[in-house]
């Protein structure tokens, strides 16, 4: 029995339609040690079916701990989203997820799906302007729950970042899937979003201001003042 009804099926196949690129979801799991990931991947394997432009991939976090270490994967479940690039290379989105995309987190599992597959991006033109400072390494994690109605734009607005700028990764945590994250980084409400580990940005703040406190994130780390 199909974990999406056939309205909202429906809907999905309408948008997914849209598409011009193929979307490959790159789900890392275990075979000992993960409760979730039979789960997951049951959330996962939903969507093929709706697209021909979507499949699924698993990668074994173990025994192919060479590839999860090259997306910056450690832990499943967890997920990371490829694409083709114009050349028929392999285009890393830098977007992740950590954890079961059920909930409000399976609607930025499909914005993050549509983005990459060739959606229009959400961040304006100043705002993608401005993220092209970025020019090192970065990391964000947004940590939500599966029942947060404002976390998928704090999400989305991480993973639009991410896939305008490929020196940010950018995660989708599920706080409560794994706590341990939650506890290192002092989460106690959602959304919370963590900016190379330096800048807290609390709750779904409007584009402008979580732009500025991305980028002052990157200005800290960088050791300079506001980007």
């Amino acid at each position: 029995m199909s974990l999406i009804s056939e309205q909202d099926q429906a809907r999905l196949r309408d948008d997914f339609a849209a598409m011009t690129s193929p979307v490959r979801l790159l789900f890392f799991s275990q075979t000992f040690g993960c409760e979730t990931c039979l789960q997951a991947r049951q959330v996962l394997d939903e969507l093929p079916p709706l697209s021909p432009k979507i499949s699924i991939e698993e990668v074994n976090l173990v025994l192919d701990a060479e590839r999860a270490q090259r997306f910056g994967i450690d832990r499943a479940p967890a997920v990371a989203l490829v694409t083709t690039a114009a050349d028929g290379t392999e285009r890393d989105s830098h977007i992740r997820f950590f954890g079961t995309p059920s909930g409000y987190e399976f609607i930025s599992l499909i914005r993050a799906i549509l983005l990459v597959g060739g959606g229009a991006p959400m961040l304006s033109d100043e705002s993608r302007a401005r993220l092209a400072a970025i020019d090192r390494p970065m990391t964000m994690y947004v940590f939500s729950t599966p029942t947060c109605p404002y976390c998928p734009r704090a999400v989305t607005l991480a993973h639009e970042i991410a896939w305008a700028n490929p020196n940010v990764t950018a995660y989708a945590v599920d706080a409560t899937e794994y706590p341990d994250l939650a506890r290192k980084y002092r989460v106690t409400g959602v959304p919370k979003t963590v900016v190379n580990d330096r800048v807290e940005i609390m709750g779904a703040v409007p584009e402008d201001s979580f732009v500025e406190q991305t980028l002052a994130g990157f200005a800290e780390a960088a050791g300079g003042g506001q980007a």
